[in-house]
């Protein structure tokens, strides 16, 4: 019993294996999570939720102003009393876009306006904190990030068995989880708030770093859910919620990757790691084709099993979107190089590209195919992103074309002695 209890734990001291663990408990609770989320809701109010939180992720964003995105680099460059000036310059924001929150919802006096003006602001610093648990404490992060999601969950099913339909309720829901997560945070860091001292240099290397950095980060969430906020141009709400199916299914995918992406972040933030890239980007591909195939024999059933018969007309369109994933992959493990090494500009100019891609053809795509117009512009916007970066990527580092995509003889020999020594051990 010690033996095997010895072993689950050297696995688990592994940063990869113990992220990915992290976010297969965090698709578990997930799809538990959206499942209620749909069935509460049903695919019109659904359409709804996912229109406004999209809304409120893209205003985060923005008014992040890509503060937290230099946090990696003045890490590898080991600026002196880094944590403190970062958190001072967070809490400052959060406090100042609170107060503006409060007046918009003194004027408007509306419920989910109200709620939308305190989400974003709270939004704001838990990415900012989020950051800072992937480059200062990863393993406490992927900690908590499990609880989070499971705290989530617990809150969701609660309103679907206690509440009546509300996008309300669980846009508050959404609310409490983040405030849960940036307290917990602070805590760690053992920060509270102190007399500000504004260092002028400071703030202005934060704009300038920040400011490609904060339209990078536009451009991947505008990637991400243009397609939904140019649907609404076009389609009813409920058209909306089958399309997010799809899209939220995909989203779970890439948190595989993102297992991966956390910790090459980490690895970055010290010096290059082509080699971990390099193989790490050929686990992900391998594990992504397996999941593809799955959806494309079983999706039909996983859809009606999580979200009822109101859903399964998103199967199709759920087809098109996973068929840009092994793309987005190529984008998440290779970005956190280039960002590390203070190469914003070059991941601005191929994000914008394929944004550009993106919003062209769904004008184009939407009004002739509804929702799948908004698939294929997807997958065809990810596939300009994933593979310029690819190509860069291996031209910067003079490599093989292939290297990011087969394992070689001596790869797969060590994944089978690694397998074979952990069984029987």
């Amino acid at each position: 019993m010690r033996k095997k209890f010895r072993k689950f734990k050297k696995l688990f001291c592994n940063d990869y294996i113990f992220s990915v663990f992290q976010k297969i408990m965090n698709i578990l609770t997930g799809l538990v999570t959206v499942s209620l989320i749909n069935r509460y809701l049903g695919p019109s109010l659904k359409g709804e939720y996912t229109y406004i939180t999209n809304i409120v992720t893209v205003l985060a964003v923005i008014l992040g102003f890509g503060f937290y995105e230099s946090y990696p680099f003045s890490k590898r460059k080991k600026k002196e009393k880094q944590l403190e000036a970062y958190l001072n310059v967070f809490f400052m924001q959060f406090l100042f876009y609170l107060l503006i929150g409060a007046a918009i919802a003194f004027v408007t006096k509306n419920r989910i306006v109200t709620l939308v003006a305190v989400l974003v602001p709270v939004q704001v610093f838990t990415s900012q904190m989020q950051m800072v648990g992937i480059v200062e404490f990863i393993r406490f992060r992927q900690i908590l990030q499990i609880v989070n999601y499971f705290i989530d969950m617990l809150l969701t099913l609660t309103a679907y068995l206690l509440i009546p339909q509300s996008v309300s309720v669980l846009l508050f829901i959404l609310l409490i989880k983040d405030i849960l997560y940036i307290v917990v945070y602070l805590i760690k860091c053992g920060y509270f708030p102190k007399k500000f001292v504004i260092d002028t240099k400071f703030i202005v290397f934060l704009f300038k770093f920040g400011c490609f950095a904060m339209l990078t980060k536009l451009l991947i969430e505008l990637n991400y859910r243009i397609d939904v906020l140019m649907l609404k141009l076009f389609v009813p709400y409920a058209e909306i919620g089958l399309y997010s199916v799809g899209s939220k299914l995909a989203q779970y995918v890439w948190l595989i990757p993102d297992a991966f992406k956390e910790v090459i972040y980490a690895r970055t933030a010290k010096s290059d790691a082509v080699n971990e890239i390099k193989f790490v980007l050929k686990l992900n591909l391998s594990i992504t084709v397996f999941i593809i195939l799955f959806i494309l024999l079983f999706g039909k059933v996983i859809i009606y099993l999580l979200f009822g018969t109101d859903y399964i007309a998103a199967y199709s369109v759920t087809c098109i979107i996973f068929f840009g994933i092994p793309s987005m992959v190529l984008y998440k493990i290779i970005s956190p190089l280039y960002m590390a090494n203070g190469k914003q500009k070059k991941c601005f100019c191929i994000l914008l590209a394929s944004v550009i891609a993106n919003m062209t053809a769904n004008m184009i795509f939407i009004p002739l195919i509804g929702k799948f117009g908004a698939a294929v512009s997807t997958v065809l916007s990810y596939s300009i992103c994933g593979c310029v970066f690819y190509i860069s990527f291996i031209r910067d580092y003079h490599l093989k074309w292939y290297e990011g995509f087969f394992f070689s003889k001596e790869e797969i020999q060590k994944i089978k002695k690694y397998v074979k020594n952990f069984v029987h051990s």
